[in-house]
């Protein structure tokens, strides 16, 4: 009999132990449902915060004119044919490819006539146009590159380089039609 007294003592035991008091769980659960209904939600509805200058913009005053730019086209002459590079992989190049560049109504054949060209137009004052962050002096003419169907990465970094080489600093990128 003490025998099964024991196992009994021992059943109650892991019975006791196996039974889990569900009754703070239960006031948790009803905590944190009360809390998410009483949080105020932020939406937001299409805003993002911008932080901008409060000195620059427009005011009353006096409008700025607009800026003419340079534009420089880059036009496929010769398309070539895409030939993979036999020492890299997936790297191709294009023999028989050849471009001009349209400078206005000026076209350079090659990279030294556009530089030429483009020393020229930076030298020229005619080619400068007021500097708005430095009032009284002059800034050379921005610059928008305008590759057309069919150019490559190479032809537009090869511009961007004389651009740069010459001394104009404000480069842009327009949409001359390319893919």
């Amino acid at each position: 009999m003490a025998r099964k007294s024991r196992r009994q003592q021992m059943k109650e035991e892991v019975t006791k132990e196996a039974e889990i008091d569900m009754t703070p769980m239960i006031d948790v659960v009803f905590l944190l449902i009360i809390f998410f209904l009483c949080i105020d939600f932020k939406i937001l509805e299409s805003k993002l915060p911008a932080y901008l200058p409060k000195d620059t913009g427009s005011r009353g005053g006096g409008t700025m004119e607009p800026q003419e730019k340079l534009r420089i086209r880059i036009v496929l002459d010769r398309r070539g044919e895409k030939t993979l590079r036999p020492a890299a992989k997936n790297a191709y190049y294009w023999p028989g490819h050849k471009v001009h560049f349209s400078v206005g109504a000026t076209r350079a054949d090659s990279l030294d006539d556009l530089k030429r060209e483009l020393e020229e137009l930076h030298r020229d004052p005619r080619w400068s146009v007021p500097d708005p962050k430095r009032p009284g002096r002059m800034k050379p003419m921005s610059v928008v590159i305008e590759p057309d169907a069919g150019t490559v990465y190479g032809d537009v970094a090869a511009c961007v380089d004389a651009v740069k080489f010459v001394g104009f600093d404000d480069i842009h990128f327009g949409g001359g039609g390319g893919r």
